[in-house]
């Protein structure tokens, strides 16, 4: 059995047959491997009217692919001409939380499931969050950049005007409670902070929120020193923190954003950030990415900004790799559906 391991240079094409081969090393069959390595993350992701988040050429995948039957990616563009191209293919799956660089559809036309792995890096995220609110509210980026670039000594930082609340003894907002969002509320409440939630899937779930406030978004503003984003891009939620909601925030919040950079109108937080009217914001994602060089972003001390690390530590990548693969068996060896499947409607077609 052919399988294609198309790497990129965070979920490598080691890790990737690694987990692959752990997971099938009892089922008796033997493999032959095609590999290629995109150059994600040092090459930014790309878009097409078909697919998004991808790095690479379809061209180049089309000439490796023709008798693969088993497909496992990270950020290679698996779109329709690849997938026509592959005559024999079986399964094909990303190790990642939103498998957008697949065409769906054309997967879905052939009865071929595609598996993906949610949450892979909710840990890794999680703990990112907490980083940016102390490295932003506790002046740590600033300090660190006046003293190593500039050698200057920051003791105006030190000054009580300046300085920030302890997590313990704040009042930490989240909006959405998922899998990213409960992990950092777990960590919060270790650290003593009361935490408020947003989150209207929860409504008919309450269970899911015990131990946390649940409120609608205008109490959220009006009573957090931090706003951490952790919800989905959807249409509900694109731009849910923009002029108004800002206008509506408690003087000397903090906005941490390491979601998606369309869940907050980035003019509005520039201007709220220059004129002061919040303290703070940390972002590890941004309305384009990398942002323009032209970008407000870059002319703000009270910003902490990072290159979209939130998801980058090594259990996120072998996590990733190890959940699509359990997929994958599941699905060949089990002769089960799989239990993370973006088109679970080719499991009604084949039975």
């Amino acid at each position: 059995m052919r399988v294609s391991i198309l790497g990129d240079l965070f979920v490598t094409n080691e890790v990737l047959q690694r987990a692959f081969e752990d997971c099938f090393a009892d089922s008796g069959l033997e493999f032959q491997y095609n590999y290629l390595t995109d150059t994600w993350p040092v090459t930014p992701v790309m878009k097409t009217d078909e697919i998004s988040e991808f790095v690479g050429d379809d061209n180049e995948l089309c000439e490796l692919i023709v008798d693969t039957e088993i497909i496992l990616t990270h950020t290679a563009p698996i779109s329709k001409k690849v997938i026509s191209a592959a005559k024999n293919l079986k399964i094909v799956g990303a190790a990642r939380g939103g498998p957008t660089n697949i065409n769906w559809n054309a997967c879905t036309s052939r009865g071929i499931p595609v598996l993906y792995a949610p949450g892979r890096n909710s840990g890794a995220v999680a703990e990112f969050a907490i980083g940016l609110m102390l490295a932003q509210s506790r002046s740590i980026t600033r300090s660190h950049m006046s003293l190593m670039l500039e050698k200057k000594w920051r003791g105006d930082l030190y000054v009580y005007d300046a300085v920030g609340n302890e997590l313990g003894s704040s009042v930490v907002g989240l909006v959405g409670l998922g899998a990213i969002g409960g992990k950092v509320a777990k960590l919060l409440k270790a650290f003593g902070a009361k935490v408020l939630v947003y989150d209207p899937y929860l409504k008919n779930n309450p269970s899911m929120s015990s131990g946390y406030e649940l409120v609608e978004l205008e109490t959220l503003l009006r009573n957090s020193d931090f706003i951490s984003l952790h919800a989905r891009l959807t249409a509900e939620t694109e731009g849910i923190i923009g002029a108004d909601e800002i206008s509506r925030m408690k003087p000397g919040v903090y906005i941490i954003n390491t979601a998606r950079g369309e869940l907050i109108d980035h003019g509005a937080l520039y201007e709220a950030l220059k004129d002061r009217r919040i303290a703070g914001a940390a972002l590890d994602i941004f309305e384009s990415e990398p942002p323009p060089e032209d970008s407000p972003l870059f002319t703000l001390e009270n910003v902490t900004a990072t290159t979209h690390l939130g998801g980058a530590s090594i259990q996120a990548a072998e996590i990733g790799a190890k959940v699509l693969c359990n997929g994958i068996h599941e699905y060949m060896i089990l002769k089960k559906p799989a239990q993370y499947c973006v088109n679970p409607e080719v499991y009604r077609k084949k039975g």
